[in-house]
């Protein structure tokens, strides 16, 4: 029988011996894995493709540009390519409400951007509490990347008092790269304040796009203008609620395009906007709600757009529509440039435009290269004359529609 010292050395050998063992089936595992990795990347189509090939693949999908997280989880091949490829992380949703442990997650997509320009869409669906100032700060301290940012707000919740608080302690954001900044709401409920829509475009010295639709405003901004000199597209909704106070605050000498539901907006200090603008105005839209503008002030503010290409006017009263005809008919002068004209006039009004002013809108027509003619509705056909002119610019290229909704007088 061994002593008790060989015993006690076998095991020692014993347990070098299963070390090794050990370290072996490691190894073989470590191997194995290698191997099955080499095999998946001879089978793997994209892993046998050069980088810059798959990568661009990956790229061109709208699922892997939404989610490129997901393509983590298929294989190490995928993995490195989605990880390398930092525009795939370029586009940034956030779902609100969500908890704080989010915050890590959008610091980590940051990083995988690494400084690319990213694009912005932050979602609330849930009462004005769900926005969470933890995950606001993560992006407000990122916003130097922004180059589109948008505030898609679903809550149909939000009691009218409701005020959302953008920043939280932020107290200032620079967006030195943002093209595009977009606020929409759906329920017309939410309180934005106005002075921090403001802030977002005063710290934006690019931007050339502000789209806001049922967003109602509240608070008392600085009484000074914001000069954006950079903004071409200012869109405010056309909603018989639409909120359009901010414009108040800017002066646009850019300005190509412009819609504005003339909510809180009076026709004189329109005027005096557009006057002090000077802008080169190619597309505008007017809504005439709660009636505010006449023709007379209408008049004075056209002929300060000569650059006028496309003008559409929503719910004015009917006699504003045929003082426009006879301006524009005696005066080849005003909007010399139309090519675009869109009337959705007031349903409440009982609207009808006398024949003379069909035959005044024909004239008007006749001294313009007009390509789009929209006029509803019309519940009572024009004179037959009238109808053949239309008829004959509509045979000569002009697209046109002048009827009601289920029924044109004139089809083209």
């Amino acid at each position: 029988m061994p002593s008790i010292e060989e015993l006690r050395a076998c095991i020692v050998r014993l347990d070098g011996e299963i070390e090794l063992q050990k370290k072996l089936l490691r190894k073989l595992e470590k191997d194995k894995i290698l191997a099955h990795r080499q095999l998946n990347a001879a089978l793997d189509p994209v892993a046998r493709l050069p980088f810059e090939i798959s990568s661009e693949i990956l790229l061109r999908s709208h699922a892997a540009r939404r989610v490129p997280s997901a393509l983590l989880q298929i294989c190490n091949a995928w993995t490195e390519i989605v990880l390398d490829t930092p525009a795939l992380w370029t586009t940034i949703c956030i779902h609100f409400p969500c908890g704080d442990d989010f915050a890590e997650l959008l610091r980590i997509w940051f990083q995988r951007a690494r400084n690319r320009p990213v694009s912005i869409a932050i979602s609330l669906n849930g009462r004005c509490g769900s926005w969470n100032h933890h995950i606001s700060d993560v992006v407000w301290r990122h916003s130097g990347l922004f180059e589109h940012l948008e505030i898609l707000d679903d809550d149909d919740l939000a009691r009218d008092d409701e005020s959302l608080d953008l920043f939280g302690d932020i107290t200032s954001v620079s967006l030195p790269l943002l093209q595009t900044l977009t606020i929409r709401c759906q329920h017309e409920q939410r309180i934005y304040r106005a002075s921090q829509i403001l802030q977002l475009l005063r710290g934006a010295p690019n931007i050339v796009e502000f789209i806001s639709h049922k967003v109602w405003t509240r608070d008392n901004p600085s009484p000074e203008t914001l000069v954006v000199p950079t903004l071409r597209r200012v869109i405010f909704g056309e909603t018989s609620n639409g909120d359009d106070e901010v414009f108040l605050h800017l002066v646009l000498p850019a300005l190509e395009t412009l819609s504005l539901p003339m909510r809180y907006v009076s026709s004189d200090e329109f005027v005096a906007r557009i006057e002090r603008s000077a802008a080169p105005l190619q597309d505008l839209a007017l809504g005439w709600k709660l009636g505010v503008m006449g023709a007379v002030q209408l008049h004075n503010c056209l002929r300060l757009i000569p650059t006028l290409i496309r003008f559409k006017m929503w719910l004015p009263h009917s006699e504003v529509v045929t003082e426009l005809f006879t301006a524009l008919a005696e005066s080849p002068s005003l909007l010399p440039n139309l090519r675009d004209l869109t009337i959705d006039i007031y349903t409440g009004d009982l609207p009808h435009i006398p024949d003379s002013s069909w035959r005044t809108l024909v004239r008007a027509l006749s001294t313009r290269r007009m390509e789009r003619l929209w006029i509803i509705p019309v519940p009572v056909s024009p004179p037959t004359d009238v109808l053949a002119s239309l008829r004959e610019l509509a045979a000569a290229g002009t697209k046109m529609h002048v009827g009601t909704e289920k029924l044109n007088f004139v089809v083209a």
